[in-house]
C-alpha cells in the first residue's frame, strides 16, 4: 500500500514538473507587433536574398531559392497576415522553418522584419487569441502570451506558411 501510495506521489511530481516545463521560442517583428515561433522549428536563419519569382504565385508567396540543393518556398509573413508592405533592407532576415510531413522534412522560408530574441516560458502560460473581428493575423495565431512586459502573438506557423493548405490537398 506505501507503494503505491509513493509511487503515485512520484508520478503527481513528474506530471507537475512537466506541466511546468518551460519551452524555448523565438521572437521577431512584422511591423510593430511581436510573433514568436517555437524554437525546435527553427532550421535557420538567412538574410534575405534575391528569389525566383514564381509564375501565379500568391501575392504573399515570394519565389524559390536554392538552399544547399533544396529548393525552398519563401513566404512574406507581412503580406500573409495583411499587413502592409515593407521594402527588404539589411535588417530584414528569413528564418528557415522545417516541419515533419510522414517522415519527410519540409522547409519553408519566412521574410521577417527583426529578430529579437529567444524567450523561455510554460506553454500554460498562452491564452487563446482573442476574438476580433477585422484582423486577419488573428486566424494565424494560436494564442497570446505575456511576457516580461510585451504581449507576444503565439503564429501558428502551418496556416501561417501554407502548411496545413498542403497537407489537406
Amino acid at each position: 500500500m506505501q507503494m503505491q501510495v509513493k509511487q503515485s506521489l512520484e508520478e503527481e511530481q513528474d506530471a507537475e514538473q512537466q506541466a511546468e516545463q518551460e519551452d524555448e521560442y523565438l521572437t521577431f517583428s512584422l511591423a510593430d507587433e511581436e510573433y514568436a515561433a517555437p524554437i525546435m522549428l527553427v532550421k535557420e536563419i538567412r538574410a534575405w536574398e534575391p528569389v525566383t519569382r514564381v509564375p501565379y504565385a500568391e501575392p504573399w508567396e515570394c519565389g524559390l531559392i536554392n538552399v544547399r540543393g533544396s529548393i525552398v518556398p519563401i513566404i512574406d509573413l507581412r503580406k500573409r497576415i495583411g499587413l502592409t508592405k515593407l521594402e527588404y533592407n539589411k535588417h530584414t532576415v528569413v528564418v528557415m522553418f522545417a516541419f515533419d510531413a510522414g517522415g519527410r522534412e519540409r522547409v519553408r522560408g519566412a521574410v521577417i522584419d527583426a529578430l529579437n530574441d529567444v524567450v523561455r516560458f510554460p506553454s500554460r502560460k498562452i491564452q487563446p487569441s482573442p476574438e476580433l473581428r477585422k484582423r486577419k493575423a488573428t486566424q494565424f495565431a494560436q494564442g497570446v502570451v505575456e511576457y516580461d512586459g510585451r504581449m507576444i502573438v503565439m503564429l501558428d506557423l502551418m496556416r501561417a506558411l501554407g502548411m496545413d493548405v498542403e497537407k489537406s490537398a
